[in-house]
């Protein structure tokens, strides 16, 4: 197989939209158009039921059944208090920042961001139900029964989930799943078997906003179709506002740190930068609890902005802003001010720091250097103040890639795109885009082995409707087979980006669970939402068992 070409700056096209939790299409990619042999997705799942366990905790209670008697209503709420006074007493919430957060909670609330806009410019997963609750400071959640609601409106169905024992929705259907008991954690179940996972230990999953708001009991312990443990996550937030209508932050966050405690897992942490500052603060405030609350033991890394660099490039990001985030010094100033507050807190001083940035940056030599995405003159500055403890992260979409065309020809088939997008091979589309990454990473660093992430990458199954590229007119591109295929091959995949180049050092998949972005589905999830009991690659259509 020939090499592929390398990017060049002039090939680079308009950016797509700005993704916040599932990255931007990327807007670079390789020019070769070779052909590769595709890995084939086949076998079965060798024991699908030893995948059926749930990994929920006794941190709520079960929803009640029956009337209770004053005296018992009183034990029951004095036993709340209790819980809610020890778990106080054992989370780390500094006084200072605990008064911070609830000063810029509520100057974003008012709208008096730099720039305004609140959260609003941000993707924060699908619309919330509102529920009404009868219960006290915590919110339950049950140990056996996940409800699911759908929501039918004239224009998209959304699906979305409550936790609370009481809810009052406005809804077309409920459904109710009940799984089995707390165990040691949840896997999907299928019947076909897409692995084994090639250094897994190097290998992770982003956590959408889906699971995270709606079901983090419900995130995986193993792969989907496979049989190897999932080591590493990628969180995009600690949390959103929005989320507070109708969940609890500690109720969830408790969640979240059993299954990252129970698995050994480790976790990327990633804290916004965007148009308003306050908004930025406060969410960086969220990130810090959260790392003390799980744990330093817990810290892959903190990635400060996802795809900065495209900012300028969208509606919500005036004229003034995008030309404070780079050209005034902005971005570079928050990332100082991230790092001088780890400096302080005790254990994480050492945190590796990074930025997730995406194929945007190879529109100047090394990197696009312009008033509104200064890329170059960010990273010598990094690079002069953080050396080999910054890692590089980059954000790769052969699925969004705005060079693949269709084959020539009148049948106007799409094989050859097909065989190059989907392939892990160090000649195809992927690897090829990052090793021409590495090589301008090194043109500044002056380092061929610096720290480097694959932070996102994926494929949908469903058609994303973001989809905008000439693959739209490409039936097969959106199937279940690519999906299943590129999933494989992300899988199979040993890391390397060919002889006589620096592999990747850890690569994220993108994602668990299908999600909202910017009002749009997205399909790119291994299971399809949080009342789906199997995953989504099966032999069969059946969504649950």
């Amino acid at each position: 197989m020939a090499e592929s070409t390398p990017l060049r700056a002039d090939s680079v096209a308009e950016s797509t939209p700005l993704r916040t939790e599932s990255g931007a299409g990327d807007v670079a990619a390789t020019a070769s158009r070779q052909e590769a042999s595709p890995l084939m997705a086949s076998g079965a799942r060798e024991n699908a039921s030893d995948a059926a366990s749930l990994p929920l905790t006794g941190t709520g209670a079960s929803p009640a059944s029956a009337p209770t008697s004053s005296s018992s209503m009183l034990k029951a709420a004095l036993l709340a208090l209790g819980i809610v006074a020890a778990f106080g007493a054992g989370t780390y919430l500094s006084p200072l920042v605990s008064s911070e957060a609830g000063n810029l909670k509520n100057l974003v609330t008012r709208g008096h961001g730099d720039s305004g806009g609140g959260f609003d410019f941000f993707h924060f997963g699908g619309p919330a139900v509102k529920t009404n609750t009868t219960t006290s400071s915590t919110m339950t959640m049950t140990t056996s029964t996940f409800t699911a609601t759908s929501t039918t409106s004239s224009t998209r169905t959304t699906r979305t989930s409550t936790h609370t024992s009481h809810t009052s929705t406005s809804m077309t259907t409920t459904t109710t799943a009940k799984y089995p008991p707390a165990g040691d954690g949840f896997e999907c179940l299928s019947n076909m078997f897409l692995g084994p996972v090639k250094h897994a230990e190097k290998k992770g999953i982003a956590l959408d906003d889906t699971t995270f708001s709606e079901c983090p009991q419900l995130t995986t312990k193993r792969w989907p179709n496979a049989k190897e443990k999932i080591t590493s996550l990628r969180l995009f937030k600690a949390w959103d506002e929005k989320w507070s209508d109708h969940l609890d932050r500690l109720t969830v966050w408790k969640e979240l740190k059993n299954f990252i405690q129970r698995n050994n897992v480790k976790v990327l942490y990633g804290t916004q930068i965007s148009c308003n500052e306050t908004a930025d603060d406060l969410d960086w405030i969220y990130i810090k609890e959260l790392m003390f609350f799980i744990g330093r033991e817990h810290v892959m890394g903190l990635a400060i902005g996802n795809e900065v660099e495209l900012l300028h490039t969208q509606d919500v990001c005036d004229k003034k802003c995008a030309k404070r985030l780079f050209h005034g010094g902005y971005f570079y100033k928050k990332v100082m001010h991230r790092a001088n507050d780890l400096a302080v807190m005790q254990g994480f001083q050492d945190v590796t720091l990074t930025t997730v940035m995406g194929g945007y940056v190879l529109g100047g030599s090394p990197f696009v250097n312009s008033e509104t995405a200064g890329v170059l003159d960010f990273f010598q500055k990094i690079n002069r103040d953080f050396g080999t403890r910054w890692a590089w992260s980059w954000n790769t979409y052969p699925y969004f890639d705005p060079h693949i065309v269709m084959d020539e020809g009148i049948f106007h088939t799409c094989n050859k795109a097909m065989m190059a997008a989907i392939n892990f091979a160090p000649s195809s589309m992927l690897p090829g885009q990052l090793r021409e990454l590495r090589t301008r990473m090194q043109m500044v660093t002056g380092r061929p082995d610096d720290t480097m992430w694959l932070t996102e990458t994926g494929w949908s199954y469903p058609r994303a409707s973001t989809l905008r590229t000439n693959m739209q007119n490409c039936t097969e591109w959106s199937t279940k087979e690519a999906f299943a295929l590129y999933y494989q091959g992300f899988l199979e995949w040993d890391l390397s980006l060919g002889p006589n180049v620096h592999g990747i050092d850890h690569a994220f998949f993108f994602t668990l669970r299908d999600a909202i972005n910017f009002g749009d589905k997205e399909n790119f999830g291994l299971i399809r939402s949080c009342g789906s009991r199997g995953c989504k690659m099966r032999h069969d259509e059946d969504d649950a068992l």
